[in-house]
């Protein structure tokens, strides 16, 4: 359900993008970019990837018959969250100038950093609900959101966009960012609905005798219990929450480095912010829409490899990594053959933009190494090498920062420089990895 789901909202999501850039244009789409990484910093800090962790104490828990631990854990993470959540609002708040004026170099996007906290308060509240749901093995909870997000999402940012128009770039770019915190309330309510949450009373287990006890030592008690359960959710969490936070800081990172590297190349600011938008919400969009045939390869295949892996049937989990590899290396081929034949036509069906093409055909490079990594990827995961897959991350991000400093300047590359860096880091990360699966599979 959870793969249905997951298909249905990348299509929606295609169709949205195409929309959006025609209905608001490429230089509110950089705005809005430059803020989604902050979004998604925001929303990473204030779930502390507790939701992961409530959703492994939850299914171990209640395999184990410990109901009443398994309804500690969830009060504590929702106490956590929605705690975490309220301080990371009233942060992002105070330091919506600072990200605005000193970093983000356009002080366009104040407002837009404004209104962030409409998304990220009700995405780091739908954590709680989602990961109680999928420790109860409810997937109908997180597939239904993800599909009811879009479809709110989208209408809503089209009829403020019609609403909006003619109002200037800083009303298209807003009528996305609320579009996002609408689609989010949303995936909120939906999650509350079908999580199953409001039964507890029924699934509780009946206390025993009342025991006679002392309300301060009752309540010292309780906190006791309650910090050894937010230990036990943290020390679950806290490494999802750093590797996560390590991909998310790597992309704030380069939302302030390209516009600036930009602008050392002589690029006014109001068109590195519209190259920004070409770039990171049309052509990398654009690379990534075979991945709607890829992503789904990738998430049978660590399942299958493991189970393969596992059984000691190696020559089976060989067969199915090469044959994950050969079907995304096809498709990345295919991919590439398409954007060097039609580099104009391409962007100009689906956008209206055939100006992208010069970038469409560096794109093309990177589409065998982007698609082929995501395989390689999910391989390691099923054989427990993620720590290799956090280690080459960390090699190929240095490159790519250091590679999206140097050519990003250049003024005969411009924004080019920035795609050529994300091609190379495609490419070093398919090696890297691609070289381990094959190590550790003919071992």
């Amino acid at each position: 359900m959870l793969m249905v789901a997951g298909a249905v909202t990348r299509a929606i999501g295609t169709l949205y993008r195409i929309l959006v850039v025609r209905w608001a244009g490429p230089e509110a789409l950089g705005l809005f970019q430059m803020v989604l990484p902050v979004y998604r910093m925001a929303s990473t800090v204030a779930t502390l990837r507790l939701p992961v962790a409530l959703t492994q104490m939850t299914a171990d828990g209640l395999a184990r018959g410990q109901a009443e631990q398994v309804f500690r854990a969830r009060r504590v993470a929702a106490a956590m969250i929605v705690g975490m959540t309220a301080l990371t609002a009233v942060g992002l708040l105070g330091a919506a100038p600072f990200l605005a004026h000193r970093y983000l170099t356009d002080p366009r996007t104040l407002p837009l950093l404004l209104l962030l906290p409409l998304a990220v308060v009700p995405s780091a509240l739908t954590g709680i609900f989602r990961g109680w749901a999928e420790g109860r093995q409810n997937m109908v909870s997180t597939a239904t959101g993800q599909v009811v997000e879009q479809l709110v999402r989208v209408p809503v940012v089209l009829a403020l966009l019609s609403l909006w128009s003619g109002r200037g770039v800083e009303h298209a770019a807003a009528a996305l960012v609320v579009g996002l915190g609408v689609g989010e309330t949303a995936g909120l309510l939906t999650a509350m609905a079908l999580s199953g949450w409001w039964a507890w009373r029924r699934l509780r287990p009946r206390a025993g005798a009342p025991v006679v006890e002392r309300p301060f030592r009752r309540a010292v008690r309780r906190i006791r219990r309650d910090l050894h359960v937010a230990r036990s959710l943290l020390s679950l969490s806290v490494p999802l929450w750093v590797a996560t936070m390590i991909n998310t800081a790597a992309q704030l990172i380069n939302v302030g480095l390209i516009p600036r590297r930009l602008l050392v190349a002589g690029v006014p600011l109001a068109q590195a912010t519209e190259m920004y938008g070409q770039l990171t919400g049309m052509v990398l969009p654009l690379l990534y829409m075979p991945m709607l045939v890829v992503f789904p390869v990738g998430t049978v295949l660590t399942p299958a490899i493991a189970d393969a892996w596992a059984s000691g049937q190696r020559a089976r989990a060989c067969r199915r990594f090469y044959l994950a590899t050969a079907g995304a290396l096809g498709v990345g081929l295919a991919t590439a053959a398409v954007f060097h034949a039609f580099p104009e036509a391409v962007p100009r069906l689906l956008y209206d933009a055939p100006e992208i093409s010069p970038l469409v055909r560096v794109a093309g490079w990177a589409a065998p190494f982007a698609f082929t990594a995501n395989v390689f990827a999910s391989v390691l995961y099923a054989l427990g090498k993620t720590d290799r897959v956090l280690y080459t991350f960390l090699l190929t991000t240095a490159v790519r920062l250091g590679l999206t400093y140097q050519l990003t300047a250049d003024p005969r590359l411009g924004i080019a420089g920035a795609l050529w860096a994300v091609t190379v880091d495609y490419a070093l990360t398919a090696a890297v990895n691609g070289w381990a699966c094959l190590r550790w599979l003919r071992r």
